[in-house]
């Protein structure tokens, strides 16, 4: 018993030593082309290529990183690379966690660019507004090793509302029974309300489904690169045909 309260303690005094602000304490909401964004959350304010401070966290009742991701708007890899001591799927209540929002973006970044870190798992759209450089950040789900997500250049080259879902050819080797097409609006439709394709190619950046939402910010996708719907649903509008996105 005195082990476990001494390992408690160690756990509790991770994110105290360094020092960290509360997550939350000052986010605000940020209004930009008729769209809103949580600041310090999902919209920061660049400095060179840097933003965001990493916070704390403290849980209220026992969970894991699956479900804190999913409240606090991070991915789950994030949350387990900051908080390499504590296990994932058993994550104790009153116990002070690390979010991970101090991020960079490639030093030779370009505005109105779409960047995707494959190591963060996050979406990133810096944008000017008044003369200040913000940049709009998600986290995404990804492919896995079996269908990994491509990294390189590329560019929109669709955009589609309420898009149906035409099975390719990886998502066929793993469920057979998918018909060729599947609709929206259909459980079996993955793409959500949006959808971003890539070089005109089965490559997508998309929504997802509701049963699907937690996923988002792990491995989930067939190499595409999934939003939540309300994430997409605002940044979809201000991605123009033809806009570059980076995957690295």
């Amino acid at each position: 018993m005195k082990k476990f309260l001494l390992l408690i303690f160690l756990i509790v005094g991770i994110a105290k030593a360094e020092d960290l602000k509360v997550y939350g304490f000052d986010q605000e909401v940020f209004k930009f082309k008729d769209f809103y964004f949580i600041k310090n959350l999902e919209i920061f304010e660049l400095d060179g290529n840097t933003f965001g401070r990493d916070y704390k966290y403290r849980t209220e009742k026992p969970t894991t990183f699956v479900e804190l991701a999913y409240q606090l708007k991070v991915s789950y890899y994030e949350l387990k690379a900051a908080n390499p001591d504590i296990n994932p799927f058993k994550v104790p209540a009153n116990v002070y966690i690390k979010v991970p929002l101090r991020k960079q973006l490639p030093e030779n970044y370009q505005l109105n660019t779409v960047y995707v870190s494959t190591q963060d798992h996050r979406l990133y759209l810096p944008i000017e507004i008044e003369g200040k450089r913000y940049v709009i950040t998600f986290p995404v789900g990804l492919g896995g090793d079996d269908f990994p997500t491509p990294k390189g250049e590329f560019l929109i080259t669709e955009k589609k509302l309420n898009p149906d879902w035409v099975v390719p050819p990886s998502a066929r080797r793993n469920n057979p029974n998918l018909p060729p097409v599947v609709p929206y609006g259909s459980p079996e439709n993955g793409l959500g309300t949006r959808a971003l394709r890539l070089n005109n190619s089965s490559y997508m950046i998309h929504g997802t489904s509701k049963r699907s939402e937690k996923g988002v910010g792990m491995n989930i996708s067939y190499g595409c690169i999934v939003l939540r719907n309300q994430d997409i649903e605002r940044i979809f509008e201000l991605i123009p045909l033809n806009a570059k996105v980076v995957i690295y």
